[in-house]
């Protein structure tokens, strides 16, 4: 039986079980388009800017760690939606992005809007290909489908002519065999890491996103309270950790301070962290100490000794290797060995307490304050979110730090970020809910990023997504601003931080969200933040709070 090649793919996207079709559509896509019309299994979320359905794409893929499915235009569609698939190659998100391309009957003459869309996409995605035959499509996006979920999890791209799609196709359409990736360490490896833990004075394990992928957390848990280790989340652009636990100590800052969070540990394990230390500025000199011993375990092996030399790099399934370092170091340790790891995990405990009664005596005493300090605003969001709620975003710089010290979140796939490109949050928001559709979701905004993709206001009105969303609106740019005083040094420079501050008119999100009838309030003064957070969560539908908070750049903690 054959099928014209537009059907095809609508029958290969049915075959992986794709229930969203997120995109954009233009004059390369109306193929496209036209065959999604007989596929109502298949729902079409539109977004007016193409951040918006990649970054609806990106969360929905981290929620569900299988391929989103996304349709942009062409060159001019490709380009506005960079931006997000830059964000969702650091992010790891499997996402299949299909691309319409001109005729090929007349692409020799570069007709209006054609450009060479592999080649533009290749530096930002795991694979990028096109169709030359319409029989290739079922293998074509079967490939794309494989590598876009393969860990390390990306973006992929696959351009589709607009003649070709109206092409005969006589292959089977079959679903995509995936390759099984979750591989156990080699039990030397096991036992020596194990005779390192045991032996070390000050261990410290660092997670990632792909201990997340592989749902390792329960095991990382359990070999940190074998080992008296203190817990760091080295990425932290989702849930990787149970950040209540007692050895958990935070995420490690992309602002700098790396080499102080490392000093110190004599062994140091990284579990699933794939790319390490991605700091925003540079520190003089190695991050990792020279005289500590450095375990790197991954599913990624070019993750493993691209910058530097650990110790040791394993190439296996954090989960397995988690369990096997464990068992492994159950049975070599002393019993003196297991006294002082249980001696360190209180110790740690202990700090971990500490700090929270710090943050905890810095939010009594900012509680009052106005403009509303960022701590009063992120224990306000604490006591009123719904449990088992999904946090998208941390605020930006205001809110990340009280975010750590105030929430806790002990479940997975309860936080997921956007820290390479900006625009994601909002609309992230909204994929990470139709991919959780049972679990309150919370989208932590910043007013600056969020005008990158305020349209995905409208998509969320227009296919009723209830996202309650909360902004910490400092109406400047304050990463920027943290970057100029530490530029500038200790020098008797002061900057007027240009293009950093917003002024008028100002940035009010919630009369851009009265636009579209999205219940909105703006608040100034702390009395009026719980009950005004109570009612956006209280609404079935998009809601959202917008709050001018503290302008201050200085830092928490």
């Amino acid at each position: 039986m054959s099928l014209l090649a537009k059907h095809a793919v609508m029958e290969q996207f049915l075959s992986e079980g794709v229930k969203y079709v997120f995109g954009n559509p233009g004059s390369t896509e109306l193929a496209f388009m036209d065959a999604l019309q007989d596929y109502p299994e298949l729902q079409y979320i539109l977004g007016l800017h193409e951040t918006v359905p990649l970054a609806m794409a990106d969360g929905f893929g981290r929620a569900t760690c299988r391929p989103a499915v996304v349709n942009v235009h062409i060159a001019p569609g490709l380009a506005n939606a960079m931006s997000m698939i830059y964000n969702a190659r650091k992010s790891g998100a499997p996402i299949v992005v299909t691309v319409g391309q001109q005729d090929t009957r007349f692409t020799a003459t570069e007709p209006l809007l054609y450009a060479d869309l592999v080649r533009f996409a290749q530096p930002w995605v795991k694979w990028a290909g096109e169709v030359t035959r319409p029989n290739d499509v079922p293998m074509l996006l079967r490939r794309a489908f494989k590598v876009a979920a393969e860990p390390p999890q990306g973006p992929v791209v696959l351009s589709l002519p607009q003649d070709l799609m109206d092409g005969e196709v006589t292959e089977p359409i079959v679903p995509t065999t995936y390759t099984t990736w979750s591989s156990r360490p080699d039990p030397a490896s096991a036992q020596r890491i194990a005779r390192m833990l045991a032996e070390a004075r000050s261990p410290l394990i660092l997670v990632g996103d792909n201990l997340a992928l592989s749902r390792g957390h329960t095991e990382a848990a359990s070999l940190a309270e074998a080992a008296g280790c203190l817990v760091l989340a080295a990425t932290s652009r989702r849930w990787n950790f149970p950040t209540n636990h007692p050895l958990y100590g935070g995420p490690l800052g992309f602002l700098g301070g790396i080499k102080e969070s490392l000093s110190g540990h004599d062994v140091i394990l990284a579990l699933g962290t794939g790319a390490l230390f991605a700091s925003l500025w540079y520190e003089e000199g190695p991050q990792v100490p020279p005289d500590s011993a450095f375990i790197h375990v991954d599913v990624d092996p070019w993750e493993m000794g691209k910058n530097f030399a650990p110790t040791l790099a394993l190439l296996a399934d954090p989960f397995w290797a988690a369990r096997d370092i464990r068992e492994a170091l159950e049975a070599v340790r002393t019993p003196a060995q297991r006294a002082e790891a249980e001696r360190r995990g209180r110790e740690i405990g202990e700090r971990k307490a500490e700090v929270r009664s710090k943050a905890e005596a810095q939010l009594r005493a900012e509680w009052d304050q106005e403009p509303i300090s960022p701590m009063r605003l992120v224990a306000e969001i604490r006591d009123t979110a719904p449990p088992h709620s999904v946090f998208v975003g941390s605020g930006g710089t205001s809110g990340r730090a009280p975010f750590a010290q105030l929430i806790d979140l002990p479940e997975p796939d309860s936080f997921f970020e956007g820290n390479a490109s900006l625009g994601f949050s909002l609309p992230g928001a909204l994929g990470v809910k139709l991919a959780l559709p049972d679990r309150p979701v919370i989208g932590l905004l910043r007013e600056g990023d969020s005008m990158y993709s305020i349209q995905g206001l409208w998509t969320a009105v227009k296919y009723k997504i209830p996202v309650t969303y909360v902004v910490f609106n400092n109406a400047s740019y304050r990463i920027l601003k943290q970057g100029m005083v530490r530029y500038l040094g200790a020098s008797e420079r002061r900057s007027e931080f240009l293009g950093m501050d917003f002024g008028e008119p100002a940035i009010d999100l919630a009369r851009q969200a009265s636009v579209w009838d999205i219940p909105a309030r703006r608040v100034e003064h702390p009395a009026d933040l719980r009950g005004a957070l109570r009612e956006a969560l209280e609404h079935d539908g998009p809601s959202l709070v917008d709050v001018v908070i503290d302008k201050s750049y200085r830092h928490y903690f």
